[in-house]
């Protein structure tokens, strides 16, 4: 078949490396150059854990951790470091609580500690008397800009055609025939896959698809002394503060310093094409308190910020499905700032649905559009 993707990010340029590979005449499309910063899928860093306060995202991260594998094996190349991950919180946290029965319901491995078990082990690290953490071994970061690189490069090497710093304008079926139109003009397709993260809502506007891009920001923070305490050799674990809900990185080797970062929405993006404001003073501010308390031996100095787009749905799940009215037109959305470590899955799974490939087992109904319109009403 001849399918094209529209948006080369994390999921997108995994589909059309599913597609290629499969050996379907696969064309992508991205309105700016592969490994762009004006989205969501770049960086050197993004969590990747099997912990999550929701089994069916815990079985879809089994899922996704193969495809990792495979595709960091074919790349040949370093695309998942593996480093392990902490998820603590308020002892009485109810997420994580149902993160640790989570893992108990799909047998994961993984520790429970104090916090005074968890400075021994992690010396950054500094927990109050009343929190607890959970150590999961198979966690770790995905490099996002390389693996986004990697799927494309494999994509062309199976064939894919990449349409670079072009726009789609439109998608529309007329006569039982799917087209893409750019300014170029129009294209014909047997199908068509969309994930264009914020930008999905003004390519299907008659969809009312309850999306809302937010502006994020991350900042790295200077480490003032025994940098071996914050290394990714298993001294200094990704983590998640539930309960605060911040999350960070040991030092990647690519830029100096700790990356931390709010997982909390922020302001919403009302002109995607207009210039992103730099990282707030007040945001870096609270960084800086945050990790005053934390990790004593950081500094204060911001050795590198940026911001970046979630593409938020209401309640966080991701968008897979057909689009109404035009049955040869598929979509994946709504990341939510925490869907990176399944674009690989998505890719997966969308390029299934495109060439009529049940395969997949879990039930991913929760994630249809109808559910969500049915929420918003």
């Amino acid at each position: 078949m001849k399918i094209a993707v529209v948006g080369l990010g994390g999921t997108g340029s995994a589909a059309l490396r599913f597609l290629a590979c499969a050996g379907h005449q696969a064309i992508g499309y991205e309105q700016f150059r592969i490994g762009h910063e004006n989205g969501s899928s770049h960086g050197e860093s993004r969590i990747i854990r099997y912990t999550y306060p929701d089994l069916l995202y815990t079985q879809m991260m089994s899922d996704s951790y193969k495809l990792w594998f495979e595709l960091e094996k074919e790349a040949d190349e370093e695309l998942f470091v593996r480093c392990g991950g902490l998820y603590f919180g308020d002892k009485n946290d109810e997420d994580v609580r149902i993160t640790e029965q989570s893992l108990i319901d799909t047998n994961l491995p993984y520790d429970r500690l104090t916090a005074k078990q968890t400075q021994e082990k992690y010396p950054a690290f500094h927990l109050q008397s009343n929190e607890a953490a959970i150590y999961q071994k198979d966690s770790g970061f995905l490099r996002a800009t390389r693996c986004v690189q990697a799927n494309i490069r494999l994509a062309k090497a199976h064939g894919a055609i990449i349409h670079e710093e072009t726009k789609v304008q439109g998608i529309y079926t007329k006569d039982n025939k799917t087209f893409i139109q750019t300014s170029s003009g129009e294209e014909e397709y047997d199908r068509v896959i969309v994930t264009a993260g914020p930008w999905m809502s003004s390519l299907f506007k008659d969809l009312n698809l309850p999306l809302t891009p937010t502006r994020q920001q991350i900042v790295y923070l200077n480490i003032n002394d025994h940098e071996e305490y914050f290394q990714a050799n298993g001294t200094f674990p990704v983590w998640i503060d539930a309960t605060e809900n911040l999350y960070g990185f040991p030092s990647d080797g690519q830029i100096v310093g700790i990356k931390l970062a709010y997982h909390h929405c922020g302001e919403a993006i009302k002109d995607l094409d207009a210039e992103r404001a730099p990282v707030d003073e007040n945001y870096l501010d609270e960084i800086r308190r945050y990790a005053k308390k934390r990790f004593p031996n950081l500094g204060t100095d911001v050795t590198y910020s940026q911001t970046c787009v979630y593409t938020n749905t209401p309640n966080h799940d991701f968008i897979i499905d057909q689009v109404p009215d035009q049955s040869n037109v598929f979509l994946v959305s709504g990341c939510s700032g925490h869907g990176f470590k399944f674009t690989v899955l998505l890719g997966k799974i969308i390029s299934m649905l495109a060439t009529d490939d049940n395969g997949y087992e879990r039930d991913l109904t929760r994630f249809k559009i109808n559910s969500f319109l049915k929420d918003s009403k």
